[in-house]
This record gives C-alpha cells, sequence and structure tokens, in this order.
C-alpha cells in the first residue's frame, strides 16, 4: 500500500513538533526517517497510529489510516513484549486481538514459519526475561511481520543492539521484508543504517522534512553494505546533516 502524508502537525504537550509536514512512500517501499533526538520521529509514529492527536491528511491507498481498519506493526526499541507472555504467544498477539478469537491453523502455520525464520522457534516457551537482547528483537519483529501488516514501522528497532548482533539483525530483517515486502517506515538516527535499508530518505529538522533518494538505492540490499560506494555515501550524508542537526 502507498502511503501519504500530506500537512501533518502533531503537538505534545504544549510543545509543536512536527509541523506542516508531507511526503509519501510508494507501496513496498522503505522509507528510512532520519533525525536526532528530538525532532519528532517518534511523534510521527504516534500520530499515525492515532496515539497522539493530530492534524493533516494520512492515506493508506485512499484510505484514511485507521489502525481500528488497516493492520499497522510498530517494532518499538524496548521490543514492546508482553512480560507474562512466552514468546510464542507474543508474536501471535496481534493476531487475535484483531481478530478477538483463536488463530485458526494457517494462521499458527504463519506464526510458526515466521519463528523459524528468524531463528526463535526453539525459544517459543520462553519468557522474555529468559532472552538477549537481538532474541528479543528477532520476536518483535517476528510478530510485526506475523500480522502480515499493511504498514510496517520500526522506532529505533536495532539501536539497542551491539554491532555483531545488530549486523546479524540486518540479514534477518531483509530476509523476512523481502518474503514479506511491506510498505515500512524506518525511524532511526542512525545514518548507516539509513542507507543500508531505505530506498529514500526523510530527513527531519525542526519538526519538518525533506525527501531525498538514497544514493545507494539501486544497490541490492543483501550486499548495500559490502558495496564500495556504502561508506562514502554515509560519509556524504554525515557531512550533509552534521552541521543542521547540531543547530
Amino acid at each position: 500500500m502507498k502511503l501519504t502524508v500530506a500537512g501533518l502537525t502533531a503537538v505534545r504537550g504544549d510543545q509543536p513538533v512536527l509541523a506542516d509536514l508531507s511526503f509519501a512512500v510508494p507501496d513496498r517501499g522503505i522509507l528510512a526517517v532520519l533525525g536526532p533526538s528530538g525532532t519528532g520521529k517518534t511523534t510521527l509514529i504516534d500520530a499515525l497510529t492515532r496515539q497522539l492527536p493530530s492534524t493533516g491528511d494520512c492515506r493508506l491507498d485512499d484510505a484514511p489510516i485507521d489502525p481500528r481498519h488497516q493492520h499497522l506493526a510498530v517494532v518499538p526499541q524496548d521490543y514492546g513484549l508482553l512480560p507474562w507472555r512466552t514468546v510464542a504467544q507474543n508474536v501471535a498477539l496481534p493476531l487475535k486481538v484483531s481478530q478477538h478469537h483463536r488463530l485458526d491453523a494457517a494462521q499458527h502455520q504463519a506464526v510458526a514459519q515466521v519463528m523459524a525464520a528468524l531463528g526463535i522457534a526453539e525459544l517459543a516457551k520462553r519468557y522474555p526475561n529468559r532472552l538477549s537482547g537481538g532474541q528479543q528483537q528477532r520476536v518483535a519483529l517476528a510478530r510485526a511481520f506475523a500480522q502480515a501488516p499493511d504498514l510496517l514501522m520500526l522506532d529505533e528497532a536495532f539501536s539497542a543492539l551491539d554491532p555483531v548482533v545488530k549486523a546479524r539483525a540486518y540479514q534477518l530483517f531483509i530476509s523476512q521484508w523481502q518474503a514479506r515486502p511491506v510498505t515500512t517506515l524506518l525511524i532511526t538516527h542512525d545514518l548507516e543504517e539509513a542507507l543500508a535499508l531505505g530506498d529514500a530518505l526523510l530527513i527531519l529538522h525542526h519538526g519538518q522534512g525533506q525527501v531525498q533518494a538514497n544514493p545507494l538505492a539501486k544497490v541490492p540490499l543483501t550486499t548495500r553494505r559490502e558495496d564500495a560506494r556504502y561508506y562514502p555515501a554515509v560519509a556524504a550524508l554525515r557531512q550533509e546533516v552534521e552541521a543542521s542537526w547540531q543547530e
């Protein structure tokens, strides 16, 4: 589904956070939303999911975004796992909540498949407090993909991982996204991550944003971080945003 945001304005408390923000993400595209803390990255997700009052026109295809009628999946930085539910129960929970009944055989199979693909099938009966950070992140990704969402939003979902685990998490995300492509907002402050995973970049500054192409967009996701153009592109992007982010 194509995501279109036009004139989005959101206030948190008495502070304006987003002001007349407009952008679009094509069907099955990945838009990396970049900005330092306080620029409205999480506010954008809260506005789209109706957790924060906002004005503007936000649509998936031709329909106004409404969590009651569309499947919106969010992977937060803390992963949002319920500590009193097992891994399998956490992954299946959004499906049960949205349908108000037990899963049928096909849905159980879909949950099992995504857990196996992300390497957490053997953790099905564990509780979140028995998992490492990387394992919790995989559970959160499995929960999101199992929903077959119309819009996937990752809110700094990789930021708490150490570099080695993060690299593996990128690979797992890419494999699942390619198997189940979905329109995606990748919220991050990490320039390398944005270039590695995004088709295009939305750079936030003072509540407004500018969309620009990712110079590596035509490089396959699976090989982008090994491409000779990757680190020069990171350096160029860092030089572009460094001054404005320090204002």
